[in-house]
């Protein structure tokens, strides 16, 4: 199972990896402001990352606790991958 990093307004993902820590790394290089001194880059968007798996609950709209069912229910120790 995969990690995807998508934008937190939109919910479109932005990229796929195999690895959580790819993607978060991913994550906090594009939020994190910077100032090159002749530059500043600040991000016009936020992105967040999260499984593969939680990104479908998350397309369908879920949020709260029935997010927190969705995860629950569709661990990784029931769903035999």
């Amino acid at each position: 199972m995969g990690w995807v990093v998508y934008d937190t307004r939109t919910l479109l993902m932005e990229k796929y990896y195999k690895k959580a820590s790819t993607a978060r790394r991913i994550v906090t290089q594009h939020n994190t402001p910077r100032d090159y001194g002749f530059y500043q880059y600040t991000p016009d968007r936020m992105w967040a990352c999260c499984s593969y798996r939680d990104f479908e609950g998350i397309l369908m709209g879920l949020k709260g606790d029935a997010l927190k069912m969705w995860q629950f229910c569709n661990k990784e120790h029931l769903t035999g991958d």
